[in-house]
């Protein structure tokens, strides 16, 4: 697969990702966060993998995939305030 079709796909799952988090409303606080983090591994784990080169392909992807979570899981738990 060239490079280009790589980044296209990259940004059609992200894009896919970001719209289904987008159902959270009606869910939990606990369940929001469960969510976010998923979303934010997902997405950073993709993102490490197209800034990783070579053997740290892996290890930007794992970093990526944690980061990821872990501001996933911090926004989507902050996003449910409204009082």
């Amino acid at each position: 697969m060239g490079y280009y079709m790589k980044k296209l796909n990259s940004l059609v799952l992200i894009g896919v990702v970001l719209v289904g988090l987008t159902a959270c409303d009606s869910m939990s606080p606990d369940q929001r966060r469960v969510a976010g983090g998923l979303g934010g591994a997902a997405v950073g784990g993709i993102v490490g993998n197209q800034i990783g080169r070579g053997a740290g392909r892996t290890v930007a992807t794992i970093a990526g995939a944690g980061i990821g979570a872990v501001a996933g899981s911090q926004i989507a738990g902050s996003s449910g305030n409204r009082y």
